[in-house]
């Protein structure tokens, strides 16, 4: 009996399985699997596409879910597993095919911090914050499947301290990378993380609490790279990239500081990676902070250029990256997305301008009315989302920099057989859009335009799936109306043609009553026939062909409480509570 059911297990392992092994899938940050057989734009249609199961987990998924097919479990035999990592510092894996809802293994880091210990912005002050309740695994790990560990970093606070928000010896806050053994979840080795913040203001002991770990985990050069910026730009801090070795998680210096001796410039990225060349070479995006690269390697709203060991060897900001960097209308809302076989990089901010730039010369400063284009870096920019308009909020003081409709994450690739080499982008408050890229045109710049996104942050965050050239689709993860800056708000999950946008599928449309809560910046996971979605709802959804679901009659979306305890949680979970820690 056990033989046969170890053969079972091993067979509903896909052969030629995928892997998702990094945050949009490689260190390009392509977003995209082109090995998918299953689905298609004509199976979503014909073969009930629609959700199949939800994984319960403890607390908000801000990390992408990642796929490891054909591994072995001890007691439990070879499955295809996704990973799931919360901002309750659990790190679950559970069966990828649904075959059982527990999971396979789980793993508690410690306790994470509570929200209200950040260092109070104005928002703050009021009220807003962008993350609650809970800050623990908020970047997305990394997988090295040959030797069988996954990277996470957690921010940690134990003991709890209720009532202190300042972080002392007697109340620790520290940020700790930690190596899970894929198969059992025990942790092999950790380390914990120290930020060289050199601050008359700012202790030790309180630098970790006041810095955020948002940018996916980054495995190069034998190395695992974490960036780090800010809770909501309060001050003071600092951008820093930090490298580890893979195999002891010893830090290794240097450390890359992106405004040295200044100011700000946080790495978030809205939860893209750092991403990474054949040869090594890192490339960040910066925020809003000082600059003066020439003189003191200050790197405010700045395209930086790495090598393996950290030393900054290019960097490119745009001509107005003064007024940029005043405004708070940062170039880093997005990541670099290094575009394949070519020697180009695409990245985009808040003022939703996008940037081409040469990974071989990035070239420093954009000038201003430059007569010979050819010689003025970049290769190319232009306006790629809607302008910048006036609101009422533009009238008050320090507040003109609303208006504009940014960039977030980074964009997705895909080479059609129909269309060639396109880039997608969904920027918040406009259409969803496929520009034409040629390696020697560069981008066209008047796209493909398709449904229109929800009022308000952050615009929609994708993934494509393929086969080869053929068959793709470009899946969304949005808000489903309203405005997710500082609420937790419904999402939906879209699914459209990647050659033309039409709309395919989308679970405000085929499954109105799947509700649940958007999972902000977090793009969803395709392998192996299956799309794995977050949730601020305290679960995993996973969708795939043949759903129960889409076989059943369409109900109508029951009426929806504001209250997020009351939209789309699973009984039990504590995701939204202050329940005690397990």
């Amino acid at each position: 009996m056990r033989i046969a059911t170890l053969l079972c297990l091993a067979s509903c392992v896909p052969a030629f399985a995928t892997d998702v092994l990094t945050h949009h899938n490689d260190p390009a940050r392509t977003g995209a699997v082109i090995d998918e057989k299953t689905l298609s734009p004509a199976t979503l249609k014909e073969q009930g596409f629609g959700k199949l199961f939800s994984l319960v987990v403890d607390g908000q998924i801000y990390a992408q879910p990642l796929v490891v097919a054909g591994l072995e479990f001890p007691g439990k035999g070879v499955r295809s597993a996704v990973f799931v990592a919360t901002m309750r510092n659990m790190v679950y894996a559970f069966d990828a095919e649904g075959g059982e809802p527990s999971p396979l293994w789980k793993t508690y880091l410690g306790a994470p911090m509570p929200y209200d210990r950040i260092p109070k912005d104005e928002g703050a002050l009021l009220g807003q914050y962008n993350i609650r309740p809970y800050i623990g695994v908020t970047s997305t790990p990394v997988i090295d499947r040959a030797k069988r560990l996954l990277y996470v970093v957690a921010k940690i606070a134990e003991p709890q301290c209720p009532g202190v928000e300042a972080a002392t010896p007697a109340c620790p806050v520290v940020y700790r990378i930690h190596a899970l053994d894929l198969s059992s979840g025990a942790v092999v080795r950790q380390s914990d993380i120290r930020i060289p913040m050199k601050d008359p203001a700012v202790p030790e002991e309180d630098v970790a609490r006041r810095h955020l770990q948002r940018p996916a985990l980054l495995l190069a050069n034998h190395k695992v790279y974490a960036a780090f910026g800010a809770h909501q730009d309060a001050p003071p801090f600092q951008g820093w990239v930090i490298a580890f070795d893979s195999d002891t998680l010893r830090q290794l210096d240097p450390v890359f500081c992106t405004t040295l001796g200044g100011e700000m410039g946080g790495i978030w990225q809205a939860g893209s990676g750092p991403a990474a060349d054949a040869q090594g070479n890192i490339y960040i995006m910066t925020g809003n902070g000082s600059f003066d690269p020439e003189r003191n390697r200050q790197f405010g709203s700045t395209f930086v250029k790495l090598d393996a060991n950290l030393t900054p060897i290019d960097w490119f900001a745009p001509a107005n990256v003064k007024a940029l960097n005043r405004l708070d209308v940062d170039l880093g809302s997005s990541g670099p997305m290094l575009l394949p076989g070519t020697d180009d990089m695409v990245g985009g901010g808040k003022e939703g301008k996008l940037y081409v730039v040469s990974q071989s010369k990035l070239g420093g400063q954009q000038q201003h009315h430059w007569w010979r284009d050819g010689l003025n870096p970049p290769l190319q920019f232009f306006q790629a989302s809607r302008r910048w308009r006036i609101t009422w909020l533009s009238w008050f003081p320090l507040l003109f920099n609303v208006g504009y409709h940014h960039i977030h994450g980074s964009p997705v690739y895909w080479n059609s057989r129909l269309h060639g080499p396109t880039i997608y982008l969904w920027p918040e408050e406009d259409h969803v859009k496929a520009f034409h890229y040629d390696p020697k045109k560069r981008v066209d710049t008047k796209p493909l335009k398709g449904m229109m996104g929800n009022q308000g942050m952050p615009g929609g965050f994708l993934s494509i799936s393929a086969n080869g050239q053929d068959d793709g689709i470009l899946w969304a993860a949005i808000p489903y109306q309203d405005d997710a800056w500082v609420e937790i708000v419904r999402g939906t999950l879209r699914a459209f043609s990647a050659d033309t946008l039409e709309l395919l599928w989308s679970t405000d449309r085929n499954e109105p009553a799947d509700n649940f809560d958007f999972a902000k910046f977090v793009p969803p996971t395709i392998a192996n026939g299956k799309v794995y979605l977050a949730t601020f709802s305290d679960r995993l959804n996973v969708y795939g062909l043949h759903s129960p679901v889409a076989a059943a009659p369409l109900q109508a979306s029951p009426k929806l409480s504001r209250n997020p305890r009351h939209r789309g949680h699973i009984r039990g979970a504590s995701g939204h509570s202050s329940s005690q820690m397990h």
